[in-house]
């Protein structure tokens, strides 16, 4: 097998899966892109949540203002609109994740062989409780329908849009650490003004798509000599949502494919 990876991941499947080409520039050649504000929202409400949980914090207004110290610290602008978001969907976070009580873990790892693969698979989970995992999602909005007129009248919102909440690369990765660490799993969206929590339900087929994007990248791997082999099994294309979020990403990719096809 070409030696170019170490380990499987659920992020580095569902890149393989969503944008193989994605993959290819990450994984084969090191492509690192820089954060973006939306990246940096997510990582800093996470950190300002996992600090109020462990020191039993409740007061919103030094959550906020640890979130966006936390923003600034990672080289974002006060003028972004994620600065003030990230400080909202962190006290989100926060009143949402009591409720499964005691935080015993935040960020567990396993690093471990997997049924039918080469290669082993590495995880590392959000916050984990005695009953659930839950992973967080910070987001720009959660997706619902325009309330109907009894929700109105209720003071009800419209329901969630379920083509957007949960995500079916956000699936496949829960689907997978409940396999590996043996506990249900959850997906908790937010953003500045709303929030969703997501239960893994009777969605079917999630865990054996990302096994069978591992196989089909350990096949790959077994069967191409070189990097070029591998760059030249995929057309290169942009169509993905990836690239749009990746600065830089473009330009590498068609310099590589470039080189391979010289």
């Amino acid at each position: 097998m070409l030696k170019v990876i170490e380990h499987h991941s659920a992020s580095a499947g569902n890149t393989f899966i969503d944008c193989p080409q994605m993959w290819i520039i990450d994984k084969l050649y090191g492509f690192e892109t820089e954060e973006n504000a939306r990246m940096k929202m997510g990582h800093s409400a996470e950190e300002a949540a996992h600090h109020a949980l462990v020191n039993q914090i409740t007061d919103e207004k030094l959550i906020t203002s640890d979130a966006k110290g936390k923003y600034i610290e990672r080289d974002g602008a006060t003028i972004d609109d994620e600065y003030e978001w990230t400080a909202k969907i962190a006290n989100t976070f926060v009143k949402e994740l009591k409720q499964y009580g005691k935080l015993i873990h935040y960020q567990r790892e396993y690093n471990g062989p997997f049924k039918d693969l080469c290669l082993p698979v590495v995880a590392k989970t959000d916050f984990e409780f005695n009953d659930y995992i839950v992973d967080t999602k910070a987001t720009a909005k959660v997706w619902r329908y325009a309330p109907t007129a009894a929700d109105r009248k209720q003071g009800r919102k419209g329901r969630i849009n379920h083509n957007y909440h949960p995500k079916p690369d956000h699936l496949r990765q829960q689907f997978l650490y409940r396999e590996l660490f043996n506990k249900e799993c959850l997906l908790l969206y937010a953003s500045a003004w709303d929030n969703h929590t997501s239960d893994l339900g009777d969605h079917v087929g999630c865990l054996e798509t990302l096994i069978q994007a591992f196989k089909s990248i350990e096949h790959i791997l077994g069967i191409a000599k070189t990097k070029e082999d591998v760059v030249r099994m995929f057309p290169l294309t942009f169509d993905n949502w990836r690239w749009r979020y990746s600065p830089g990403a473009e330009a590498f990719a068609r310099k590589i494919w470039h080189t391979a096809w010289k």
